[in-house]
């Protein structure tokens, strides 16, 4: 195990590891009040020797950049949803050749978003200490069993990526498994647009149109600031006060106070831009509000067609030896009868999931034929 802590060292690991074909590749990160993570250290393992590079300490990545959009080498992560927002925040670029053992181990038979210790047990026989999951990955010395914590999340990867490999081309599930990583690191890799995110709030479907005019004009304004002041959005103003606001629409600091839940210092701070904030939403013509938000559950005969099309999809499951919940999960069937049936101005904006790639093949026509039967 080698500590990674200037750019001499991290050009002659990266040009030790240059031409292996397997990587396995981890970060421990920071992300309690920011609004994007603080990269604290990475983790390498590749041709038997295993690299932590402390990126507090190193300016020159380019060795380190190369290797991650080289398509030649595959780098090895579990779950790496937040390893892409990470490491494409830090460097500025989406790495290439991915591959996620949790997703993987989807396909075979293993629970949905199986966590690396439980997928040791069931391939090594070996338990993870978990006693340094709190650490603070920026904090400086890092003591020697936090840097040995940190290796064990690569160390055994790579026998495991083979040993899923040979099940997958065994199964036919290779292509597959590799659209679900795809997929994911387009997720991940996708900002929302500001003026969207008002439909990210949780009780907005309890809002009448005006309200949902104001609570654009202030979830607008929330998320540029956070981009931009590096804060959790939540720590700008709390989606509750976001929402009480959008209610409750004051037209004075004053009348802000008056409001239970309302925190005194986001007044202070934020009190003059909320108040014009919400006057700009008071101000938008009635035909340019949004259209009161409908759930999906509230559409007639959700209930049926929910049941049925769930049904559907543990046959088309079982017969390919699949588990329902890859298949398709409650969001996903959500998903797709919000664009059937148009519940929202924005169902049809974005093809759904259970339409898309291996999952289309498989239910795109008995789905719809779900659909044509409840429209009967």
């Amino acid at each position: 195990m080698e500590y990674i802590q200037n750019n001499a060292s991290l050009a002659r690991c990266c040009a030790q590891i240059k031409n292996e074909t397997l990587i396995a590749l981890d970060t421990e990160f920071v992300r309690e009040r920011t609004y994007y993570p603080a990269l604290g250290l990475i983790q390498l393992q590749a041709g038997g020797q295993t690299f932590l590079i402390d990126p507090l300490s190193i300016t020159d990545w380019q060795p380190f950049k190369e290797i991650l959009l080289n398509p030649a080498q595959v780098k090895v992560l579990h779950a790496c949803g937040e390893d892409i927002e990470v490491l494409s925040y830090f460097f500025k670029l989406t790495p290439v050749n991915l591959y996620d053992t949790q997703v993987a181990e989807a396909f075979l038979g293993g629970r949905a978003s199986m966590g690396l210790a439980a997928i040791l047990e069931q391939y090594k026989n070996i338990s993870l200490k978990k006693e340094h999951a709190r650490t603070n990955w920026l904090k400086r010395p890092l003591s020697q069993a936090q840097l040995e914590y940190a290796a064990n999340d690569v160390i055994y990867l790579l026998d495991i990526y083979q040993q899923q490999q040979d099940k997958l081309a065994e199964l036919n599930l290779v292509d597959w498994c590799e659209q679900d990583i795809q997929a994911l690191i387009k997720k991940r890799s996708f900002q929302i647009e500001p003026s969207l995110a008002w439909r990210e709030i949780k009780s907005a479907w309890q809002l009448s149109p005006r309200a949902l005019a104001v609570l654009k004009e202030l979830t607008t304004w929330r998320l540029r600031y956070a981009r931009n002041k590096n804060l959790a959005v939540n720590f700008v103003i709390h989606e509750r006060e976001i929402v009480l606001l959008a209610e409750r629409r004051p037209t004075s600091i004053k009348s802000m106070r008056n409001i239970p839940g309302m925190h005194p210092a986001v007044i202070k701070r934020h009190g003059d831009t909320l108040v014009r904030l919400i006057e700009a939403g008071k101000q938008v013509p009635a035909e340019g509000c949004p259209s009161k938000i409908t759930r999906v559950a509230e559409l007639r005969g959700y209930k049926d067609v929910f049941t049925k099309i769930k049904s559907t999809i543990e046959s088309i499951a079982e017969e390919n030896k699949l588990n329902t919940d890859l298949v398709a999960s409650k969001r996903m069937i959500n998903e797709f009868i919000g664009y059937q049936f148009t519940v929202n101005e924005w169902s049809r904006e974005t093809q759904p999931e259970l339409l898309n790639g291996w999952r289309g093949r498989l239910l795109a026509e008995p789905l719809l034929q779900c659909v044509q039967a409840h429209n009967n």
